[in-house]
């Protein structure tokens, strides 16, 4: 009996020296963390947490402890206790962490594809399968929101902005000329071929202060890096052929290519709005370099030249039926060279530059005007991992422009030439820092000083990225953006400033199993626009203003229907400006107040086919009719087009391809051209700007020749 007293005695004594360590373990949001381990460190003693999270433990040791909690994803939480016998209740937060992968990422005015983007959004073969584009870059970047279709054109316009307000960068490096030539009302093409590049990145505002010269928009393209064997390619096309060649050695590899256009055949066959002297007559080559070096160091050339022509007849508009044959030739080689490569593991570094010779001959009646184009550019940057959380990056660049307008008129001796030469010197500063895997914060800054005009200006740039849930996330971007009058206008007029403006842009994205939903809201302001008047002595300033509003939406589904794919692009536009000879503001004539864009693509199996349609539809424009007193008062018809293709894999390397644009034929007008002076009645006569026909037929076949013999394109596609 006394025994049993004595256990029962030790027992209550232990009982009464215990503590009780209890409470819930959560995450920063509150969400209950089941199966956590907390424990007093250096001791067996602990607990897991149950499916809400809960814990409780006994400990009869007293003093100075360390609590130590730890789930997997999240960092460990130390927490420095004084036990003195006394029960102890603690809520425990525990933050998750972090993972570059995983962290959110800013999205606000900015869509990329390719492997350095984490959303894919159009691969190489996409932008050539997509209907209506034709195997044109910003003809495919036109299917996406934020951008307004001028077919008159052919070039990026962008919430708002002129095609000029675009700039192109090649591998981080400005390209001075990305358009071809063509006659006045004739779309331009881009001139690069869709299958150099691996990635794609397209900002409709508010993008890093890398980029300047831009008012709206900025297109980034990365070319490819190693291919996978050696391989000839062989185009056979309705309007010319193309024949390229790659070699691959252990480090490196190179192929060149070589390319015919001829319309005149197919323009004989399918009726034409204008008559033309000479039919579209192109040709051309390319050179692409690419050798591995030190480390992961990668050293790339990429060197093209090509040469156009055309003549076509176009009405005098003087009140007879005369027309004038305009010519117009075009030279341009273009070259770029760039290293990137990681020194050590915290520094990645890109050094590059370009060279741009352009030369333009237009010819009208006895009139010649010769506009010659020179550039070059030169950056550099580097990017420092300063920490897990945040990143570093920098660069310097120039940029040379030498460009000029010679004026001679036929069996007249001497001529009247006019000139420029411009130094930009440009540097840039930018923190990425990610408070947690949730935020993240861009902050940075951009300095021009331009030696023509004799003006520096500095660039503010903020973006930011909060992860509202697992597949979901919500980015802002504010910033001020510079660009240099167009070059016609700063031709004997250093004294104008840069025209500028301000983006303010906020984004919502949600992407879950390969379906992406995206909202966007933005507005633009602009400062310093050149204006002058209708009289050629009219005074040149920058005393232009305007802004631009509106809203993108986008979605795109690779998961609900099997084996195909789709996306909706949807864009409001509000914009106003005065500036260039606009007597007071008024609405732009490029700008489209509706756009929407269908795109829809699927892969047949048992026809071993795959087949696109594009439906797009923007509603109708203003113009500026002479015979009202309402400037700008006057709407264009909506224009409409149903664009079809059919892809078909004859062989395994053969691939068979059609397409056309506008099969069902709708009217699109993209503007008027009215007579020089009015007829008896008082009224301006006119005609309408039209496409160069009112659907285009392309039927191709490409050939890929491989030592196995089953290489091709068509695996590239993502559904």
């Amino acid at each position: 009996m006394k025994s049993t007293v004595l256990v029962l005695f030790i027992l209550f004594s232990a009982t009464l020296g215990a503590q009780t360590i209890s409470g819930v373990v959560t995450d920063i949001d509150g969400n209950p963390l089941p199966g956590a381990n907390v424990y007093i460190e250096n001791t067996f003693t602990g607990t897991s947490t149950d499916a809400n999270g809960k814990y409780a433990f006994s400990f009869t040791d007293t003093g100075v402890f360390v609590l130590i909690t730890e789930f997997v994803g999240f960092d460990n939480h130390r927490q420095s206790l004084q036990l003195l016998g006394t029960n102890h209740q603690l809520a425990i937060k525990l933050k998750e962490t972090f993972n570059e992968l995983k962290a959110v990422t800013i999205t606000a005015g900015s869509y990329g594809t390719g492997k350095a983007e984490k959303a894919l959004v159009m691969s190489s073969l996409e932008m050539v399968t997509t209907a209506g584009s034709l195997g044109d870059i910003n003809a495919a970047m036109r299917s996406l929101p934020g951008t307004s279709n001028n077919g008159e054109s052919g070039k990026l316009f962008v919430h708002g902005g002129e095609g000029r307000e675009t700039g192109t960068y090649i591998d981080g490096i400005y390209v001075h000329q990305p358009y071809t030539s063509s006659a006045p009302n004739m779309a331009v093409r881009g001139r690069f071929n869709p299958f150099m590049f691996q990635g794609t990145s397209f900002s409709t505002g508010g993008y890093s202060a890398e980029y300047g010269q831009a008012l709206s928009s900025v297109l980034t393209l990365n070319t490819n890096d190693m291919p996978d064997e050696d391989a000839l390619n062989i185009s056979l096309m309705t309007v010319g052929g193309d024949l390229a060649g790659t070699k691959k050695w252990k480090n490196g590899a190179l192929t060149v290519s070589g390319n015919y256009i001829n319309l005149k055949p197919y323009m004989s066959l399918i009726p034409q709005n204008y008559e033309w002297n000479k039919e579209p007559q192109a040709y051309g080559g390319s050179m692409n370099f690419r050798q591995k070096t030190k480390g992961s160091g990668m050293f790339k050339v990429y060197a093209s030249m090509d040469q156009s022509n055309l003549s076509q007849f176009q009405s005098t508009r003087d009140g007879t039926s005369a027309t004038l044959q305009t010519d117009v030739q075009n030279n341009n080689q273009f070259v770029n060279v760039n290293w990137h490569g990681s020194p050590s593991k915290k520094w990645y570094i890109t050094i590059g530059g370009s060279f741009t010779n352009n030369k333009d001959q237009f010819t009208r009646r006895d009139d010649i005007l010769t506009q010659k184009m020179m550039g070059n550019h030169v950056k550099g940057t580097a990017k420092y991992h300063l920490s897990e959380k945040i990143r570093i990056r920098g660069g310097v660049e120039n940029i040379h422009t030498d460009f000029g307008n010679q004026y001679k008129r036929l069996n007249q001796e001497g001529d009247s030439s006019v000139s420029f030469h411009e130094n930009l010197t440009a540097g840039f500063l930018e923190a990425q820092v990610y408070t947690s895997a949730k935020l993240l914060f861009n902050i940075g800054v951009r300095g021009e000083n331009s030696q023509y005009l004799n003006r520096s200006t500095v660039s503010p740039r903020l973006s930011m990225a909060y992860k509202t849930g697992e597949n979901s996330s919500l980015s802002a971007a504010y910033g001020w953006f510079y660009q240099n009058p167009m070059n016609e206008h700063l031709l004997n007029r250093d004294y104008l400033a840069n025209e500028m403006a301000q983006h303010y842009v906020i984004s919502y994205n949600q992407t879950i199993k390969d379906r992406t939903f995206r909202t966007e809201l933005y507005y633009k302001g602009y400062q310093n626009l050149v204006k002058y008047g209708n009289s050629i002595t009219a005074p040149y300033t920058n005393s232009g203003d305007g802004y631009a509003y509106g809203i993108d939406v986008y979605l795109k589904d690779k998961k609900s229907i099997k084996n195909g794919s789709y996306w909706i692009s949807y864009s409001y536009l509000k914009a106003e400006r005065n500036f260039r000879h606009y007597p007071s503001t008024a609405t732009p004539t490029f700008t489209v107040p509706h756009s929407l864009t269908v795109v829809y693509k699927h892969w047949i199996g048992d026809w071993r086919s795959y087949v696109g349609g594009s439906f797009r539809y923007g509603s109708s424009r203003v113009f500026n009719d002479k015979n009202s007193a309402e400037f700008n008062a006057g709407k264009l018809p909506d224009n409409l087009s149903l664009d079809l293709n059919w892809s078909f894999l004859y062989r395994q390397n053969i691939i068979l391809y059609a397409s056309a644009t506008n099969v069902l034929g709708f009217e699109q007008v993209f503007g008027y051209n009215y007579d020089v002076v009015p007829n008896s009645e008082g009224v301006y006569g006119r005609t309408p700007t039209l496409p160069a026909a009112k659907s285009f037929f392309f039927v191709g076949c490409f050939i890929t020749l491989t030592k196995k013999g089953e290489t091709n394109q068509l695996d590239k596609i993502n559904f």
